[in-house]
Formats: C-alpha cells, structure tokens, sequence
C-alpha cells in the first residue's frame, strides 16, 4: 500500500526533530568572573542587609518598651485622677510623661533615619547588586566555575554566600581540581 506524501512528509518530520534537537548548542555557561563579581556584592549585600536587620530588631524592641511605659503612665494617671495626688506626684508624673515623649520623639528619628538607610539598601540592591548578577542568573554554572569564584583555591573564599556555602562535595571537589592540573582540564573531569 503506497503511503501518502502527507504521510512520509510527517514521518521524515518526526525523524529529523532529534536530529534538530542534537544540533541546539548547549546553553552559555556562567564565567567565573562574572560569577566572582556577583558573589563578592552579594557578600557585601549580607553584611549590609544583616546590619539593617539587627537595628529593625533593635527598633521594634524600643518600640515594644515604649508601649509598655505608655501602658504603666496611663495606669499611673488613672490612679492619679482617681485619687488626691500630693504636687511631687503630680510633678513625678509630668517628668515621666515628658521623659516618654522624648524617647518617642527619639524613636520616631531613628525609625526615619532606619526608612533612609532601608531605602539606601534597596537602592543598592537594584543599581549594583541585580545589574551585575543579572549577568550569570538562569545560566548553568560548572562547579569548577563555582569552586574558582568562590575563592576556594584562596585564602579568603566567600564562605558567608549561600551559593558557596551550598557547593556540594566540596572536598570530593577539591580532590578532583587537583587531580586535573588545571582548570579545563578540571572543566571536563569535574561536572560534579
């Protein structure tokens, strides 16, 4: 039975798709500067989010301790009003208020001053930080890439950034690289 060309012309798709397929080039690899430079900013990027995060907790500490002293000279004007306080509680009491309103008031700068520095972070963030690791983002990386970038053949690796501090067999790794005698060669012999 004589096959249509509709037919042969489906079956010769059908054969040429894996052939096509093998054909597409591998995806472009991160290169290790690149990567480098993205990782030391993201280094830096840690330190700087970790110091805002700290002074966040501080804030909301001295925020959580003023509303606790708000509560404490509310209830000690409750036991005023409700009594005959003598002119030293009264004058007490004044102090207190006006000592709680200068802690607010100091609160109330550091929060600001906190907004500008959280402000100043996220800049950074989107002008420094994305720009370059935009550069190795969604690109295969080689672990040999990864060892070389992450400063472990050195005396300082970046071992605080989570794509270091993740690299798995890192010593299965290092054996490897050395084994190899340079770095193409490690390339190639090292996938993981």
């Amino acid at each position: 039975m004589p096959m249509s060309k509709a037919k042969i012309g489906t079956l010769l798709m059908l054969l040429a798709c894996p052939a096509l397929q093998a054909q597409t080039p591998a995806p472009e690899q991160a290169n290790e500067s690149d990567l480098r430079a993205c990782l030391q900013l993201e280094q830096q990027g840690l330190k700087r989010f970790n110091t805002l995060e700290q002074r966040a907790s501080d804030l909301r500490g001295s925020e959580k301790l003023l509303s606790e002293r708000r509560v404490a000279l509310q209830n000690q004007k409750a036991k005023l009003d409700a009594g005959k306080p003598d002119q030293k509680a009264v004058a007490n009491f004044n102090e207190a208020v006006n000592t709680f309103n200068l802690q607010a008031d100091q609160l109330n700068a550091d929060k600001a001053e906190f907004e500008k520095e959280s402000s100043t972070y996220d800049n950074w963030v989107n002008n420094n930080l994305k720009p370059v690791c935009n550069k190795v983002i969604n690109k295969p990386v080689n672990p040999v890439t990864s060892y070389y970038a992450c400063g472990f053949n050195s005396t300082q690796p970046l071992v605080d950034v989570p794509h270091c501090k993740t690299l798995p067999n890192l010593d299965s790794l290092k054996t490897c690289i050395q084994k190899a005698g340079s770095k193409t060669a490690a390339s190639e012999a090292c996938k993981g």
